[in-house]
């Protein structure tokens, strides 16, 4: 039987937020949407299917990096340079 850690903090599919202790049975929903490791003291067991049907993350480029702003030339018309 799952059994956790410390207290954790689920949102259902309805945006409800849940909270469960060590001394909570956790639901099947919620054991499934807790992804974190450390959360558990003893893992939940997963049948071979669902393992199966869970994907690797993906891992989202980094952003591209833009230019400086560039600043504005003088509103007077003339720029000095030196």
């Amino acid at each position: 039987m799952a059994k956790l850690a410390t207290v954790v903090h689920v949102t259902d599919d309805e945006g409800v937020s849940h909270a469960f202790t060590p001394a909570d049975e956790v639901p099947a929903w919620a054991a499934s949407k807790i992804t974190n490791p450390k959360a558990w003291a003893e893992a939940p067991e997963t049948s071979s299917a669902s393992r199966l049907a869970e994907s690797p993350p993906v891992k989202k480029a980094a952003p591209a990096k833009r230019a400086p702003a560039r600043r504005k030339a003088a509103t007077g018309g003339t720029v000095q340079h030196d």
